[in-house]
C-alpha cells in the first residue's frame, strides 16, 4: 500500500485562503456600504433641490399661459408642422440606428468573447486580492480583536473606465494558459 505524504503547513496555508478571501470581501462590503450611504444622502439632497426648482419653474410657466383662441390656434398649427418635421427626422435617425445595430449584432460574438476573457482575468485577480486582503484583516483581528472591525474606513469609489469613443474591430483574444497549472507549479 502506497503512503501519501502531506505537507501539513502547506495544507493549512491552502485551507485558510478561501476564509481569508471571505473576510476580505466582508471588509470591502462594509467599506462600500458606508461609502454608498454617504453618496445616497448627497444624491437625495440634490434631487430634492432639483424637484423644488422644477416645481417653481412650472408654476411660473402656468401663470404665463395665454388663453387667446386665435393665438392658441396658430400655436397648434405651428406645433403640428414641427411635429411632422420631427417625425420625418426621427424616422431617418431610426433607420440609421437600425443599420448600426445590425452591424453591431454581427460583431457581438467576438466582442463578447474578448470581454469574457477580460472579466475572467479580472475575477482571478480580484480573488487573489481579496484573499490577501482577508489574510491581513484576519491577522489584524487576531492582533487587535474587535477594534480592527470598528476601524474599517468607508471605501473610496474608483473612477470607472471611460467608455471607448471609437469602436475598434474586435480581435480574437489569444488563448491563455489555465490558472490550474500555476497552482500546480506552486504546490510542488
Amino acid at each position: 500500500m502506497a503512503k501519501t505524504q502531506f505537507n501539513v503547513e502547506q495544507f493549512k496555508t491552502e485551507a485558510v485562503k478561501p476564509l481569508f478571501a471571505v473576510a476580505g470581501a466582508t471588509e470591502l462590503a462594509v467599506e462600500l456600504a458606508r461609502g454608498y450611504a454617504t453618496e445616497a444622502q448627497k444624491a437625495t439632497q440634490e434631487r430634492v433641490a432639483d424637484v423644488q426648482t422644477r416645481v417653481s419653474d412650472v408654476s411660473t410657466r402656468v401663470q404665463k399661459v395665454d388663453f387667446d383662441t386665435r393665438s392658441l390656434q396658430a400655436q397648434a398649427k405651428a406645433r403640428a408642422e414641427q411635429l411632422q418635421a420631427d417625425a420625418r427626422e426621427g424616422q431617418a435617425r431610426f433607420e440609421a440606428r437600425l443599420a448600426e445595430l445590425q452591424k453591431d449584432a454581427r460583431e457581438f460574438p467576438a466582442r463578447f468573447e474578448a470581454a469574457l476573457n477580460e472579466a475572467l482575468e479580472e475575477l482571478n485577480s480580484t480573488y487573489a486580492d481579496l484573499q490577501v486582503r482577508g489574510e491581513r484583516f484576519v491577522a489584524a483581528i487576531r492582533k487587535d480583536g474587535v477594534r480592527a472591525v470598528t476601524t474599517v474606513k468607508p471605501a473610496v469609489r474608483k473612477a470607472a473606465k471611460a467608455p471607448a469613443t471609437k469602436r475598434a474591430t474586435a480581435k480574437k483574444a489569444p488563448a491563455r494558459k489555465a490558472p490550474a497549472k500555476k497552482a500546480a507549479k506552486k504546490a510542488s
